[in-house]
């Protein structure tokens, strides 16, 4: 076992040290669609997606990938001939003892989370589950026949047959435990929220950020590539390294300058003037039902905290492509760790107002059903300052049908605590009736 270990040690390291990063860098985009589809997420839904993720790349990591190092020495020196015949593993088992055994059992076991993600988690019937199980294990067994379809010069591991009732075993077991794990533990209907989240979570930023970073690179590599292009072809080269445009000499960095300059506005374009205009919701953040405005703020204070967060996102995503991107990293862990005591970022302590404190407390409207038999809609009316937010209703009611009246109106305060206004005005034929609260 060890020699045979031996013979993939520069690719299984190299596997399973870029396995766990690889698999997080691709949840993002399903953790996105969640929060789109959601408009929020559990902490054990994002587990639970990026265990998924995790897996499917395990079966690549450790069914695929490892391939022997020296290919001409080890197509020279080994022969993987197709197992064909059914039930084979029954006189390995009596010729192999726990060697055998393990390969069976591994063969089950690795199949199992396949079923169970699939039953739990896609909500896939169980029809739909054993064939997709059968045909992911053909689909490995196949590729190691043909050494991942050419990429290597040979087959350097073995098809067996047996494989395929094993692996689907393992879909059957899994989804065995998942129809268990179910009726002991309920799935949890998600409501499909219309609101935006305006206290988003620490993942759900860094999804929405990734989102705006991926729109931030396209629009600053065209304008940096744009620029570039129309600078030569406007300018004048001279043999000494440097350009003439307009009259003035520009050394060979002048490239480096329009990248950064470039890069400046992409960021205030997708994390500035966006949100600015969309009440705290970047492209990421329309995508994911989420604003960066925590709190309510105007003139000053909103301008400040903009600023703040442009130059908090720039330090902890340009600088990696700089020489100082050091600095850049410590940024981005002083922020988590900030989070981790704050539950907020720096710039969301500058000072303002919760939305939901009433700032701009409409005053309540109450509409009074004035009709008897033939009264006339009443209207509703209300103050337009939070803590005068106090509104009635005028129902009217004709002479002949003086029961017409107005519902209670409702003060809206800064404290959120509502409390009822007075009663419509009654009136009907030639009565006048004012009943207080």
């Amino acid at each position: 076992m060890i020699a045979y270990v031996k013979t993939f040690s520069t690719s299984f390291i190299l596997a399973m040290t870029i396995w766990p990063f690889l698999s997080a860098l691709l949840t993002l985009p399903i953790l996105a669609g969640m929060y789109h589809r959601y408009h929020r997420l559990r902490s054990s839904a994002v587990l639970a997606a990026y265990l998924c993720v995790l897996y499917a790349l395990g079966l690549v990591t450790f069914t695929l990938y490892p391939m022997p190092d020296d290919p001409a020495k080890y197509c020279l020196t080994h022969t993987h001939h197709p197992q064909l015949h059914v039930m084979q593993f029954m006189t390995d088992l009596a010729t192999g003892g726990k060697d055998a055994m393990l390969q069976l059992l591994l063969n089950v076991v690795f199949f199992i989370p396949l079923g169970f993600a699939l039953s739990r988690w896609a909500r896939w019937k169980f029809y739909a589950v054993i064939p997709t199980g059968f045909l992911v294990s053909l689909l490995i067994e196949t590729s190691q026949l043909t050494g991942v379809w050419g990429i290597y010069p040979c087959a350097y591991r073995q098809f067996d047959v047996d494989d395929l009732l094993t692996n689907t075993l393992g879909a059957i077991i899994g989804c065995f435990i998942a129809w268990i794990y179910g009726a002991l533990v309920p799935v949890r209907k998600i409501e499909d929220a219309s609101e935006v989240i305006e206290k988003p979570g620490l993942v759900h930023r860094a999804v929405a950020l990734m989102i705006d970073l991926v729109f931030i690179a396209v629009l600053n590599g065209s304008l940096t590539l744009g620029s570039i292009y129309l600078f030569q072809k406007s300018s004048k080269y001279l043999s000494n390294g440097t350009y003439v445009f307009l009259g003035h000499t520009f050394g060979t960095g002048v490239s480096d300058g329009m990248a950064q300059f470039f890069t400046v506005v992409s960021f205030a374009i997708f994390e500035v003037l966006i949100p600015v205009t969309h009440r705290g919701q970047t492209l990421g953040g329309m995508f994911t039902h989420m604003s960066c405005e925590t709190k309510e703020r105007h003139g000053g204070a909103r301008v400040l905290f903009y600023l703040v967060r442009l130059l908090v996102l720039m330090l902890c995503t340009t600088l990696f492509a700089q020489p100082t991107r050091q600095l850049g990293i410590i940024v981005l862990v002083a922020l988590v760790i900030f989070w981790l005591f704050a539950h907020q970022m720096p710039y969301d302590l500058i000072p303002g107002r919760d939305w939901d404190a009433g700032y701009y407390g409409d005053g309540g409207s109450g509409y009074g059903d004035g009709r008897g038999e033939h009264g006339d809609d009443g209207d509703g009316f209300g103050g337009a300052n939070g803590s005068n937010a106090g509104g009635y209703g005028n129902g009217y009611g004709d002479a002949n049908n003086p029961a017409g009246y107005g519902d209670d109106a409702t003060k809206v305060y800064p404290t959120y605590a509502p409390q009822t206004g007075n009663h419509g005005n009654h009136r009907g034929g030639g009565s006048y009736i004012n009943y207080p609260s």
